[in-house]
């Protein structure tokens, strides 16, 4: 059963602060990858080299051309339905949105496809004006007609996969997160009520059936999909002739600038995706393309937006490569072709960076002091100046360093309550019985089998010997400068002598009796066998499956987690399919605000592929709720306290450490702006010296 928060009526009344504050590092997550740039305040150039600019005595084997060389590939090339940064790297570049970070702060935006935009005064509707000429790649025009196809598109297809529950929450009110709830609403109070509003009490207990589930949204009464269709759309006002798009919300959304600076809010040419045989835009059968698949969607692997550079190809395994916009509605790019290497050996990238085959790779915690020894130039963040400072430290070494930003990604360990077996065929779950060969789909279940995990993690080691001291535990599931983050919040420590009194207290049989005290066996005695899976190529999620291997198995000779690695787009299918009984796994934010850690984590994304039940989740939901409606810094972080400890007396994963950044590029590389909300590196305003 599914309760609902669509307090549309009540909502309405409310105005609310959702704090964007300062900025983070670099790194994978979101679910992944590490620290990145941002586009020129107006329509404009790319920064320019400048007489002052020193120059480093280095330079690139080829100018035009920036490798960039990681572990990792897109899952699809579709910006409203790709989430995680290996594909948001290429989307942030390719296709557009209409307004963008300004600068490296994480706080403030500037127009980009829009020329300005406006606030109404009960703080609902806004409205943008969109830059003229602007054009896509293949020459049609940008319309405000495509800008709403383009978000009605998004909210549409959605799917408990996707970054859509970003955006359809403002829409309909706090605690929404897919299209399906308000088919739900529309099945079980009529279509008026998705106009009028309707409360809590109304809502009571709906069916959840319809998240991600395309067979059933297709049996829905016809009546009902169009209903809700006509409806989002009747949110947005659009002229083609102006140029204008005005979009009305639920309710005031602090946020909502923020959130819609991310590349799940790029335009897309409406005529293009019907004729590559994605959805027209009628109301009649958005059904058919519901909670799409990466491997059914017709824009799994091609590309037509307005940004600065066009998809040349994409050979999966090995690379993505970017072309110039020549054409492109701003001053063209300085750099020519942008290529997106997958590489998987460190040994190979540090091979390719000390050649000079690379212009930036990937590097591994781990390794980090093999690029150290390199660095010639070091810059630390000032957070007074929202940016790096740098000083040249050995003139003889060809790379700089930027260090010292706190972080906004984090790498995660997440448990599955209820892993899909369907036919038993699920080798991530050994046998699939609890026999010392594998464990039952329900294994996690558990909450003492949850703990004994906490318990049994160390964080020193991992922050000593991974970080070389450079992170910090999390004390919750927020990071540092936000609401929510509690030095004195409880927090798991490494007590093997605690994950042994866990173990024994699980029932992991169900037989009423503690493992330690069955006579008749259970985990104790009998032990268990399974796999965590992490991304292939990713040592430091290696390492960390390897040290919660060894740290079970050394508390019990019995217990054994097997590492497996799997290649990114293998990895994530993994996940949403939710067959992984134990994940590693990061998250990047989206926007900066504790609502974006703990809706993803409790309630959506990572909260689908975990299984968390309905009933923790709707002891989760009302506190997330009324923190996120809460003004008062103050009284929102109390809520978030209580929120806190819930999490820690029933933990849905294992909250990991924050880092700070620090990230490796040629001294010849200009034009770097370090903005962390974006996937990796925005090319448009880099050059090479």
């Amino acid at each position: 059963m599914r309760k609902l928060f669509v307090l549309l009526s009540l909502l309405i009344a409310l105005s609310m602060v959702f704090a964007a504050c300062a900025p983070a590092p670099e790194a994978p997550a979101q679910p992944e990858q590490p620290q990145q740039p941002a586009p020129t305040t107006e329509p404009g150039q790319p920064e320019q080299p400048t007489a002052e600019e020193p120059s480093t005595g280095f330079t690139s084997k080829d100018p035009t051309t920036f490798v960039a060389v990681s572990f990792g590939e897109p899952d699809l090339l579709d910006p409203a339905l790709d989430y995680e940064t290996a594909g948001g790297e290429v989307l942030q570049n390719v296709y557009e949105t209409l307004v963008t970070y300004k600068g490296n702060t994480l706080s403030e935006f500037e127009p980009l496809l829009a020329e300005s935009w406006e606030l109404s005064d009960d703080g609902l509707t806004y409205s943008f004006q969109l830059h003229q000429g602007v054009q896509f790649h293949d020459g049609a025009d940008l319309t405000a007609s495509d800008v709403t196809y383009s978000f009605v598109r998004g909210m549409l297809q959605g799917g408990g996969s996707s970054p859509q529950f970003l955006i359809i929450e403002p829409f309909y009110g706090v605690g929404t997160t897919d299209i399906s709830e308000m088919v739900e609403v529309a099945q079980t109070f009529g279509l008026e009520a998705l106009a009028d509003g309707v409360s809590t009490e109304e809502l009571g207990e709906l069916p959840y059936v319809l998240y991600d589930d395309v067979e059933a949204m297709k049996a829905v009464d016809p009546e009902i999909l169009v209903g809700v269709c006509e409806d989002l759309y009747s949110k947005f006002v659009t002229d083609d002739a102006a140029g204008t798009v005005d979009m009305t919300l639920a309710l005031p959304w602090a946020p909502f600038i923020s959130t819609i600076a991310g590349y799940w809010s790029s335009a897309m040419d409406q005529d293009w995706v019907a004729a590559n045989g994605g959805w027209d835009g009628s109301c009649e059968t958005w059904q058919d393309y519901y909670a799409m698949q990466p491997e059914n969607n017709p824009i799994y692997d091609i590309a037509n937006g307005t940004g600065p550079f066009m998809l040349d190809h994409w050979t999966p395994g090995e690379e993505v490569v970017l072309v110039r916009n020549d054409n492109y509605w701003r001053e063209p790019a300085q750099l020519e072709r942008i290529v997106l290497q997958n590489v998987s050996e460190w040994s190979t990238r540090f091979a390719m960076m000390q050649a000079g085959d690379a212009d930036w790779v990937a590097v591994p915690v781990e390794n980090r002091s093999q690029m150290d020894a390199l660095v010639g130039e070091t810059c630390n963040w000032d957070n007074d100046l929202v940016d790096y400072v740098c000083e040249v430290t050995d003139d003889s070494n060809p790379f700089r360093v930027a260090l010292g930003r706190s972080g906004n990604t984090r790498s995660d360990i997440f448990f599955n309550f209820n892993v899909s077996n369907p036919d038993g065929s699920n080798t991530y779950l050994g046998s699939g019985q609890l026999d010392g060969n594998g464990i039952p789909a329900d294994f996690f279940s558990d909450i003492h089998i949850r703990k004994a995990f906490n318990y049994c993690f160390d964080w020193d080691t991992y922050i000593n010997d991974i970080f070389s001291g450079e992170a910090i535990q999390s004390k919750s599931l927020t990071v540092e400068d936000m609401p929510g983050w509690n030095e004195d919040d409880p927090t798991y420590n490494f007590d093997l002598a605690k994950c042994e009194e866990e173990f024994k207290l699980a029932d992991a049989d169900k037989d009423g009796i503690p493992a330690g005290e069955d006579p008749e066996g259970d985990i104790w005695t009998t032990g268990f066998r399974f796999s965590g899976t992490y991304n292939q190529g990713n040592t430091t999620r290696q390492t960390l499956v390897e040290m919660v291997s060894l740290n079970v198995n050394t508390v019990n000779e019995l217990f054994i987690v097997e590492s497996v690695g799997l290649p990114w787009p293998a990895f994530l299918r993994s996940l949403n399919a939710r067959l992984a009984p134990l994940f590693f796994v990061g998250w990047h934010e989206d926007i900066h605000d504790p609502h974006n850690w703990y809706v993803p984590y409790l309630v959506t994304f990572y909260a689908t592929r975990s299984s968390i039940p309905q009933e923790l989740k709707d002891q989760y939901s009302p506190l997330i709720n009324a923190g996120v409606l809460e003004n008062d810094p103050v009284a929102r972080n109390e809520i978030y306290r209580e929120l806190n400890q819930l999490i820690y007396d029933n933990p849905p994963g294992i909250i990991g450490v924050l880092g700070t950044s620090h990230t490796f590029l040629p001294r010849y590389v200009q034009g770097v702006q370090w903005n962390q909300n974006y996937s990796n590196w925005y090319y448009y305003p880099m050059y090479k010296e």
